[in-house]
């Protein structure tokens, strides 16, 4: 009988691997919008008498475009956790259907390997005799 092609328990591997990944990724994410805001804080204002007294709750340029930044990027942003399980999902589902197609060609080939008679054969038919 051939060997695997794909190694599932490779593919195990690289799945957890790459949930590992995951996880620190969200971390970095968690801190991103932390580090942004700091940005925007951070970044002052263009009123006189700089960022002291009533000013200091005030935004500047900087931070209205750090905002808009992150308006316009929070989809794709939150999308890519989507796509990364949506193609961990698949690797393990085709790895699943490759194993179990694999498994069910053996037990047909040692079928007939044995000589037994097929259930989808006519009556009196041999799987060897095909």
């Amino acid at each position: 009988m051939p060997g695997w092609d794909i190694s599932p328990s490779g593919v195990g591997v690289v799945v957890s691997r790459v949930g590992d990944v995951m996880k620190v990724l969200d971390d970095i994410v968690q801190a991103y919008a932390g580090d942004v805001e700091a940005a925007a804080t951070a970044a002052g204002t263009i009123a006189p008498g700089g960022a002291s007294g009533e000013h200091k709750r005030q935004t500047g340029l900087v931070a209205a475009a750090l905002a808009e930044f992150i308006e316009g990027t929070a989809d794709e942003l939150n999308f890519i956790g989507t796509r990364v399980g949506r193609s961990v999902n698949g690797a393990v589902d085709a790895t699943v259907a490759y194993r179990d197609g694999d498994l069910e060609m053996a037990a047909e080939m040692q079928q007939r390997a044995a000589g037994l008679v097929m259930p989808d054969m006519p009556d009196g038919w041999k799987a060897g005799r095909l």
